[in-house]
């Protein structure tokens, strides 16, 4: 859309600034996420699956997670993610590789 025009000098630059901003801000927001800072302090890696989980407002599967923080071992995305289940923090939905977990409505 920016170089419409462009031939007549007659193009706007407003659309090519509109996505480049908005790109930024997703790059800026999802590198916010990945220095989680928990009470001035750095999150563990529990603390950091868990306001992933928490904060996704799509069904959040492991690989997401290991993608998301590739320092964290699968074990432990397991352990965090089986507790968050036990104490209803989060939903289990789907079986096997299909497997996503999404925080429970209401909270």
């Amino acid at each position: 859309m920016s170089s419409k025009d462009w031939h007549t000098n007659e193009n706007s630059y407003f659309p090519f600034m509109e996505n480049f901003l908005t790109t930024l801000l997703v790059c800026y927001r999802k590198l916010n996420e990945r220095f989680d800072i928990v009470q001035g302090k750095h999150a563990t890696k529990a603390e950091r699956i868990e306001a992933a989980v928490l904060r996704s407002i799509k069904p959040i599967s492991k690989k997401d997670i290991s993608d998301l923080f590739p320092d964290i071992s699968p074990t432990t995305i397991e352990a965090a993610l089986g507790r968050m289940v036990r104490n209803g923090e989060i939903t289990k939905t789907g079986g096997a590789r299909s497997t996503k977990y999404i925080k429970k409505i209401g909270q």
